[in-house]
């Protein structure tokens, strides 16, 4: 590994916080298995999945797992975590370093903003001694989190700060770079817009009394709302859970499917709140593999986000051909147009959600409607292909 290949291949490192299977995830593993292997030699570079909280056995280390898998080389970062620890940070910087050494890449690609802060200043030490392409992905900028002024201020100075290391910088929305553009975190001839996107054609949707059947341990259930998601505070999902609260006894029979996990607190509160309000018909499910082949099973998909980049999950809704509920957060909009293709409703408002859920419920042919006309955009306009092939010309400058 300490010499380069004398090939025409470009040796790619991906590296990403944390081993879990999430929207950046899913993107690393798009990009590093869809890669022309002709060109291209792919490493991938990772932290450690978090330790299993009290609940359910989660998805720890299933993006590890998913590239071993696909065959690729996997490479632990011991001590890369999501939280600040200027301790681990310190031992996570020179990890990367030896790493980069080892590796020698002709191309860095850096996903999330800690992995960003880390990589950036281990990789442009390492730009010093080999040439190299440096290119981050945020995956939504933190500016846009529901924070105290300060703390935005920060994320803000260390956001600038982070982007003087990369070459490159790939949103993957229009609302990021122009997030970007109005923070000043990066000069306009740094970022390019790649949009997220998938196949609708590869995902083999399970029928939807298998798919109920598989969610609900063998029961078939008149109504089913859902969503796949990460619990973490951005995704809003306790606002998801307060409207259900609120139309429970407004429906006879429905259940509800929550697919998804996160860090071990997260996991926790959400257990916990399930609990609290007796919400027996809602159903958590950790991740699953292919858990968009599951889509079927809903009649309803709600993702109720604070804060996005660009969404996988709502791409896969629309491919599924269901009625999404969904805010302008991020780059949502640039996808669900309200009460064209889906109906988007304010972030922190569990009585609008609860409102449209009813609404839909009420009126399914116009459910039916907003869904033919999603997965016909989705089809359309998102493609995996292009984002590769847009990708691949980042990596040859």
């Amino acid at each position: 590994m300490a010499e380069k290949s004398t090939c025409s291949q470009k040796r790619v490192l991906y590296v990403i916080t944390k081993s879990v299977w999430g929207g950046a995830a899913k993107y690393v593993y798009d990009l590093s298995t869809c890669l022309s292997k002709e060109n291209f030699e792919v490493f991938i570079a990772a932290g450690p999945a978090p330790k299993k909280a009290r609940y359910g056995k989660g998805n720890q280390g299933k993006f590890a797992q998913k590239i071993k898998e696909a065959g690729l080389p996997y490479l632990n970062i011991s001590s890369f975590q999501r939280s600040v620890n200027p301790l681990k940070d310190i031992f996570a910087f020179f990890e990367i370093l030896i790493l980069l050494l080892k590796i020698k890449p002709d191309v860095i690609h850096v996903n999330s903003p800690k992995a960003g802060g880390i990589t950036g200043v281990a990789a442009f030490i390492y730009k010093i001694l080999y040439k190299t392409h440096i290119v981050y992905t945020p995956h939504g900028w933190a500016v846009n989190e529901d924070r105290p002024k300060w703390q935005i201020f920060l994320i803000k100075f260390f956001s600038k700060l982070t982007c003087l290391f990369y070459d490159r910088i790939i949103c993957v929305s229009e609302y990021d770079k122009k997030i970007a553009f109005e923070n000043n975190i990066a000069p306009s001839y740094k970022i390019t817009l790649i949009h997220v996107s998938i196949t609708p054609k590869n995902i083999l949707f399970l029928p939807r009394q298998e798919a109920q059947k598989k969610l609900l341990n063998g029961k078939i259930s008149p109504l089913v709302i859902g969503t796949i998601a990460e619990w973490n505070k951005n995704k809003g999902l306790f606002f998801l859970l307060e409207a259900i609260i609120k139309i429970k006894p407004l429906i006879k029979e429905f259940d509800v499917v929550l697919i998804g996990s996160g860090e071990n607190a997260d996991k926790v509160k959400m257990y916990d709140f399930v609990k609290k309000n007796n919400l027996e018909n809602v159903h958590l499910i950790e991740w699953i593999d292919q858990a968009a082949a599951y889509l079927k099973a809903l009649d309803i998909f709600v993702l109720p986000s604070i804060k996005e980049g660009f969404p996988y999950s709502i791409l896969e809704a629309m491919a599924a051909e269901l009625p999404i509920i969904t805010t302008p957060a991020g780059g949502i909009p640039e996808v669900i147009e309200n009460n064209i293709n889906g109906i988007l409703v304010h972030s922190k408002n569990s009585q609008e959600i609860a409102e449209k859920i009813l609404y839909l419920i009420n009126n399914p042919e116009i459910g039916r409607e907003l869904a033919k006309k999603a997965k016909e955009k989705v089809e359309k306009e998102f493609s995996l292909e292009k984002m590769v092939k847009e990708t691949e010309k980042i990596y040859s400058i």
